[in-house]
C-alpha cells in the first residue's frame, strides 16, 4: 500500500486548527455580538471597531509574523499563537468596559496573526508546488466546517451566557491546538522529500523529529541530487518591485472588505429583518459550508487555467451575492445569496496563496505573504465599522451592503491588469 505523502497530514492538521479558530472568531463572533451589545449598550459602530483594531494589529504584525515563520518554522509559531489566542478569549470573558473589550481583542488578534491560516498557508506552499492550487483548496475547504460551530456557540450562549461560553471556547483552543501544532514541519527537503511527494526517500512510517530547533532547512544529499520543480523564487525585496505585487495586494484588499463586513454583521442584520437568532446562525453555517464549492473547486481549477481569471469569477459571484443580501425580504432570497456569495467568498481563500506562489515562489513565501496581508488590512478593517455606522445612521444595514456589492467589480479590473506570471519582472 502506497504511503501517504506527509504534506497531506499537514493539510489535515492545519485545516482542523484553522477550522476551530475561524469557528469561534471570524465566523462565530457574530453570535456574541448582540449579547455583548445588549449588556453594555454600546453602539454597533463602536463594538465593530474591535474588529478593525484586530485587523489593524494583524496588518502591522503580518510582515513580522511572515518573517518569523520563514525563520523559526511553523511549529513554534503555531504553539505561540494557540497559547496567546486562548488567553485572549479568557480575557474577553472578563471585560467590563469598551477599553478592556478592545484590549482583549488586541490580544486575540496577536494570537490570530501569529498562526492558524498564516502558518498553514506558508507550510502547505512549501510542501506543494505543482499541486499547490488543489492543496490550498483542500486546506481551506476543511475550514467550511467552522460554520457548524456557530449554532453550537448560540446554544452555549443561551445555556451558559456569553462570558462562560468565551471561557469554554478559549480553553478548547488549548486542548485542540497544542497537539495539532506539533504536526507541522517546515519544508519537505529537511526530511528527504520533495514537494508534491514527487520523491520520497525516507523509509520510516512515522514522521521524523526535527533535526534543528529552529526548523532551518537542511539539504540531504539524497534530495539535492534530484531535480527540483522549476519555479520562480523572488525575495521580498524583489517582489515589491514588481507591478504584479501591488495589483495583487490592492485586488485582495477589495475582496477582504466586503467579506469582513458580512461575517461581523450577518446575524445582527438577519435578526433586524425578523429572522430568528437560531435561523440566522444556520445561515452563517450554510454560507461557510457552501463556500467549499469555491475553496476546493476554484483551487483545483486554478491548477489548470489562469488563476487571475478564476479569481475574477469568484469576485463576480461575491458581487451578485451581496446584491441579493442587501435586498433580502423573503427566505428564498437567502437561498440565492447562499448559492452565489458562498462560492464567491470561498474561492479567493485558496487562490491568494496559490497566485502568490506562482508569481513569487517559495524562497520567502511567509515574508511576502505578510506584506500582502498587511496591505490588505486597510480595507478589511474598514468594512465592519462602515456597515455598523450605516446601520446606526439609517436604522438598516441594507444601504451598507448595497454599496459593498459594487466593490468586487474594482477587484476584477485589478486582477485583469496583473500581467501573466512569466512576465512578472521588475
Amino acid at each position: 500500500m502506497a504511503k501517504i505523502f506527509y504534506g497531506w497530514w499537514i493539510i489535515l492538521a492545519s485545516s482542523a486548527l484553522t477550522t476551530y479558530n475561524g469557528g469561534i472568531l471570524y465566523y462565530g463572533f457574530t453570535a456574541f455580538f448582540n449579547p455583548i451589545l445588549n449588556e453594555f449598550g454600546w453602539s454597533r459602530a463602536a463594538t465593530s471597531f474591535a474588529f478593525s483594531l484586530q485587523r489593524l494589529e494583524g496588518g502591522i504584525a503580518a510582515p513580522i509574523v511572515g518573517y518569523f515563520i520563514d525563520k523559526l518554522g511553523p511549529r513554534k509559531m503555531s504553539l505561540f499563537a494557540v497559547t496567546i489566542f486562548g488567553f485572549g478569549f479568557l480575557m474577553l470573558s472578563r471585560v467590563d468596559s469598551l477599553v478592556s473589550f478592545y484590549i482583549a481583542f488586541l490580544v486575540i488578534s496577536a494570537g490570530h496573526s501569529a498562526g492558524f491560516y498564516s502558518v498553514g498557508a506558508v507550510t502547505v506552499a512549501n510542501w506543494f508546488v505543482r499541486k499547490r492550487g488543489r492543496a490550498m483548496g483542500f486546506l481551506t475547504g476543511g475550514v467550511c466546517l467552522a460554520g457548524t460551530i456557530v449554532p453550537l456557540l448560540v446554544w452555549l450562549i443561551n445555556l451558559y451566557g456569553w462570558r462562560r461560553s468565551l471561557v469554554i471556547t478559549g480553553v478548547g483552543m488549548w486542548v485542540l491546538g497544542i497537539p495539532l501544532s506539533l504536526v507541522f514541519r517546515h519544508r519537505p527537503e529537511q526530511y528527504g522529500m520533495l514537494p508534491d511527494g514527487d520523491s520520497i526517500v525516507r523509509k520510516n512510517r512515522e514522521p521524523p523529529e526535527d533535526t534543528a530547533g529552529n526548523d532551518e532547512e537542511t539539504s540531504p544529499s539524497s534530495v539535492s541530487a534530484q531535480r527540483m520543480p522549476e519555479e520562480m523564487g523572488l525575495t521580498a525585496r524583489e517582489a515589491i518591485k514588481t507591478r504584479s505585487f501591488w495589483l495583487l495586494a490592492v485586488g485582495l484588499s477589495i475582496s477582504f472588505m466586503a467579506m469582513s463586513a458580512v461575517f461581523v454583521h450577518i446575524m445582527p442584520f438577519l435578526e433586524s429583518i425578523g429572522i430568528s437568532r437560531e435561523r440566522a446562525g444556520f445561515v452563517v453555517t450554510f454560507t461557510i459550508l457552501l463556500s467549499v464549492m469555491g475553496r476546493v473547486g476554484f483551487g483545483w481549477l486554478s491548477d489548470y487555467m489562469d488563476k487571475r481569471y478564476v479569481f475574477c469569477i469568484a469576485l463576480a459571484l461575491q458581487a451578485i451575492g451581496l446584491l441579493f443580501f442587501a435586498n433580502i425580504r423573503a427566505l428564498w432570497h437567502i437561498v440565492i445569496f447562499l448559492i452565489t456569495f458562498s462560492p464567491g467568498y470561498g474561492g479567493p481563500i485558496p487562490l491568494r496563496p496559490a497566485i502568490q506562489g506562482e508569481y513569487f515562489g517559495r524562497k520567502q513565501f511567509g515574508t511576502i505573504q505578510g506584506l500582502l496581508l498587511s496591505i490588505s488590512t486597510v480595507s478589511s478593517m474598514t468594512g465592519p465599522p462602515f456597515a455598523g455606522w450605516i446601520c446606526d445612521v439609517t436604522g438598516s444595514y441594507r444601504l451598507a451592503f448595497l454599496i459593498l456589492s459594487a466593490i468586487p467589480a474594482i477587484g476584477i479590473i485589478l486582477f485583469i491588469l496583473i500581467p501573466p506570471a512569466r512576465q512578472n519582472v521588475k
